[in-house]
C-alpha cells in the first residue's frame, strides 16, 4: 500500500510540475502529493488571520500550538504558518493565518474559496462549533484536485481581526488514520 501511495505521489508530482498547476517550489514538491494539495488549496487565498495593529496580509503573531506528533515532520519553504506531513500516510496538517484583511470575508466566504480547487466535491459533514471562545466553522469535504481523490477537514475561526484556517488533508483511503492527531493538534492550538 505505500508504495502504491509513493507511486502515486511521483506520478503526481511530475505531472503536476509540467503542467503548472501547483506554485510551489521544487523542495515543496518533494513533500509528497496531499502536503502540496493541501497547500496549493489553502494558498489560494483560504486561509485568513488579523491581528488588530498589524498590516493587512500579515500572519497573526504569537500563536501557540503543540505540533502533530510523530510520525508528522515539519513542512519547510511553505506559504502556511505551519504544516506537517506523515511521510507514511501522506497526510498533512497546516494552519494559516492572514491579518486585518479590508474585506474582512466571512467564515463561509473563507470556505468557499478554500474548496474552490476541487472537482466533484461532496460535503460530507459540517458544523460551527466554538473554539476558543469565537464560533468557528468546522467542514470536512472530499473531492478531486486534478484528478486525485482528496479529503479535506478544515476549522475556520476569527479571533481579535485574524481569520484562521487549520486543516486536515489526505488521500480518502488514508485520512481516518489521522483524525485523532489532528483533533489533538486542534486541543492544543491557541490564537492571541
Amino acid at each position: 500500500m505505500e508504495n502504491s501511495s509513493g507511486r502515486l505521489a511521483a506520478k503526481y508530482r511530475k505531472r503536476s510540475q509540467n503542467i503548472g498547476f501547483l506554485r510551489f517550489n521544487n523542495s515543496l514538491i518533494k513533500s509528497g502529493v496531499v502536503s502540496l494539495l493541501v497547500l496549493n488549496l489553502l494558498s489560494l487565498g483560504a486561509c485568513i488571520s488579523v491581528n488588530l495593529g498589524q498590516k493587512p496580509g500579515e500572519r497573526s503573531k504569537n500563536v501557540e500550538f503543540t505540533p502533530p506528533s510523530p510520525p508528522y515532520t515539519p513542512l519547510k519553504n511553505t506559504p502556511a504558518d505551519g504544516a506537517w506531513e506523515n511521510k507514511k500516510s501522506g497526510n498533512s496538517i497546516s494552519y494559516f493565518s492572514t491579518c486585518n484583511d479590508p474585506s474582512d470575508p466571512s467564515l463561509e466566504s473563507v470556505a468557499r474559496d478554500l474548496f474552490s480547487g476541487l472537482s466533484d466535491m461532496d460535503t460530507v459533514s459540517q458544523s460551527q462549533p466554538t473554539f476558543n471562545g469565537r464560533g468557528a466553522l468546522q467542514t470536512e469535504v472530499e473531492g478531486k484536485v486534478d484528478g486525485v481523490p482528496t479529503r479535506i477537514e478544515a476549522l475556520l475561526f476569527k479571533k481579535n481581526g485574524c481569520t484562521y484556517t487549520l486543516s486536515h488533508v489526505g488521500l480518502p483511503k488514508s485520512f481516518a488514520s489521522d483524525k485523532k492527531v489532528f483533533a489533538e493538534f486542534l486541543k492544543g492550538f491557541q490564537a492571541p
